[in-house]
């Protein structure tokens, strides 16, 4: 029998692991939004457009790179802040160069990597929400964990 406690810690850390993911998944998709809002302003040749949307992708990639958890999960961790970078450059490239396939790029591997995170998210609470344990982990180690 499961004592009530442990029942409340279970719930309380699928609750947290929902909240963080869908704080990141928001993040994501507000990146994806400036960067199409940027790629309108480079079509309708609004450089005000461009730069003030290109300014705040930059600001959420950096923000996404600054909450990785490289205790937890380093390969992973190493992985994402190597997109974040490589996006990040790409984003300045094609601010001051007009380069809009820059944008589409980074476009692209923003919608992939929401679209892996939300599945990752899903995952994990269902996991977490149906594992079955009779008493808490008795290591860090044993804990399900998201590396941002």
């Amino acid at each position: 029998m499961k004592s009530m406690g442990y029942i409340a810690y279970k719930k309380s850390e699928t609750q947290f692991t929902e909240n963080k993911g869908k704080i990141l998944s928001l993040l994501y998709e507000g990146a994806i939004r400036f960067t199409r809002f940027a790629i309108m302003g480079m079509e309708k040749e609004d450089p005000r457009i461009k730069g003030e949307n290109i300014s705040k992708v930059l600001a959420i990639l950096t923000e996404l790179d600054c909450a990785l958890d490289r205790d937890q999960e380093k390969d992973l961790a190493d992985n994402l802040n190597g997109l974040y970078q490589y996006m990040m450059r790409r984003l300045t490239y094609a601010n001051f160069n007009n380069e809009k396939k820059a944008l589409v790029e980074v476009d692209r591997l923003l919608s992939e990597l929401k679209d892996a995170f939300d599945r990752a998210v899903d995952s994990i609470s269902k996991d977490l929400a149906e594992k079955p344990e009779t008493s808490p982990p008795k290591k860090s180690s044993d804990k399900v964990s998201l590396a941002v």
